[in-house]
């Protein structure tokens, strides 16, 4: 899905335990929020996420299966099928991330929905390139509007980690920050989802913060790691150098764009099936930014022969949109002066400088996805999130700490 605009300088969500699951309705200002306490085994942690979501879990997995219905011109149940015949996940997340399989089956068997259906619904960028390839060109690829941005060595400022996260429409309303407690473990994480997906973003209580953007431009592999569980892989992690290494070592299923931060440092990592990259703005940058087009790494051997396939009437001209967005963020950081704070990027996430090309993306603007969450990370010694469940412009941000 897409991921929008990151800041990063320190950034972390936090996660608390509790005997018991539980579930806060935040004041009218968060009401898309929901904040769920998830503890104990990866199958427990998935049953209280299954069970204290229920309703919302059902509700959202319908919204999905029409949208498939919708834009693949398929009976949803049978693409479902196809699309997990056709691909190979499994074995990849049993290698990197078997604890996730687990708490999988954990919602599953929480609401009441079939497995393979909870699994499918956990692959929302892997479906985007599969679905896209299926139709093979006739249709450009869709937009998922991401912006990352991250600051680091700035004196008395901690490395800040943000981004605006762009998904479908249909997910307004269902908004959630998941609270991980690992079991037999100091670990935790804050994970802002929709309900019943276990991750599109976050930071755990070592300062170690992620943010990601599309890239469907680039090469894709049936048997990677989705993209969600690479988000909860990295915040598994204990260190900035092992995040690091988690990153590099896997094997991607989708072209994505991986912001990751930690108490000194933010990098930048375009990664494909074939190539992981580090992109970095300029000699000596103390900061990075990206958005949706890949700048460094050519691994797009697919998508070129899919541009092939689209008449010249229907390609996108430049600048495109991905483009337009990273010149408005790199623009703005030059014209900061001082220091980058929270308030600065908040500023920049909430942007409409160009009114059809903004940061801050709403509904109203018909492009099929919207900021449904703006992160600001702060990876301090204990780090900070600060998180606004909707479009930053208009909607409050609150502070959680671990």
């Amino acid at each position: 899905m897409r991921r929008r605009t990151f800041l990063r300088k320190s950034a972390l969500l936090s996660a608390g335990f509790v005997l018991n699951p539980m579930i806060y309705e935040r004041s009218e200002n968060y009401k898309n929020l929901k904040v769920v306490t998830l503890t104990g085994s990866p199958r427990k942690r998935g049953q209280i996420y299954g069970e204290t979501l229920k309703k919302e879990i059902s509700e959202i997995v319908a919204l999905w299966k029409e949208n498939l219905q919708r834009f693949r011109s398929v009976n949803p149940d049978n693409y479902i099928k196809e699309f997990l015949d056709n691909t190979n996940f499994t074995k990849a997340i049993k290698k990197w991330t078997p604890d996730l399989l687990d708490e999988v089956k954990g919602i599953a068997e929480g609401t009441g929905i079939d497995f393979k259906t909870i699994f499918a619904y956990q692959l929302g960028d892997e479906e985007w390139w599969y679905g896209r390839n299926r139709r093979f060109g006739i249709t450009l690829p869709e937009q998922r509007e991401c912006s990352a941005i991250g600051v680091f060595k700035q004196k008395g400022i901690p490395p800040l980690l943000a981004q605006n996260m762009d998904i479908p429409v249909y997910t307004d309303g269902y908004q959630v920050l998941l609270h991980i407690k690992h079991d037999k473990s100091s670990l935790e994480s804050f994970v802002f989802t929709f309900a019943g997906y276990i991750a599109t973003t976050g930071v755990n209580n070592h300062s170690i913060g992620i943010c990601c953007n599309t890239l469907l431009q680039l090469n894709p592999s049936p048997a990677g790691l989705p993209v969600a569980y690479i988000v909860r892989g990295v915040l598994a992690q204990k260190t900035y150098k092992d995040a690091i290494k988690f990153i590099q070592n896997v094997k991607h299923a989708s072209g994505q764009n991986y912001t990751i931060g930690g108490p000194e440092e933010i990098v930048d990592f375009e990664c494909s099936a074939n190539k992981v990259k580090r992109f970095i703005p300029y000699r000596g940058a103390t900061e990075v930014y990206h958005t949706n087009h890949p700048i460094v790494n050519d691994d797009q051997s697919i998508f070129k022969e899919i541009l092939k396939k689209i008449p010249p009437e229907r390609r996108r001209k430049h600048p495109t949109n991905s483009e337009i967005r990273l010149n408005t963020i790199k623009k703005r950081i030059k014209e900061s002066s001082g220091k980058i704070t929270v308030e600065t990027i908040k500023s920049i996430l909430s942007s409409h400088d160009d009114p059809d090309n903004p940061i801050c993306n709403h509904k109203r603007q018909k492009r099929g996805a919207f900021t449904a969450g703006c992160l600001i990370m702060e990876l301090s010694e204990t780090p900070v999130l600060h998180l606004a469940p909707g479009p930053p412009c208009s909607t409050e941000f609150e502070t959680f700490r671990f």
